[in-house]
């Protein structure tokens, strides 16, 4: 797998809780002494937060939908 994809999925394991402890450890170490790294952890909460963002406005969309169909 390409290093750039491996870092991804190593912050979102990180971001997720679900790393081992060892591996907690040595991306939090990375972090606390590679700005690059703090950066991209940046970058990917931002990500998600906009993911999340989107999910729900699109949700709001489908369920006034269903109201209007509903209720009219």
């Amino acid at each position: 797998m390409r290093p750039e994809l491996e870092e991804v999925q190593l912050l979102e394991a990180y971001l997720r809780g679900t790393l081992p402890e060892e591996q907690w450890i040595d991306v939090s170490v990375r972090l606390l002494w590679n700005p690059d790294w703090q950066q991209k952890l940046a970058a990917q909460k931002l990500a998600y937060q906009a993911l999340r963002l989107a999910g729900r406005q699109q949700l709001r969309r489908e369920l006034d939908g269903i109201y209007v169909r509903l209720f009219g």
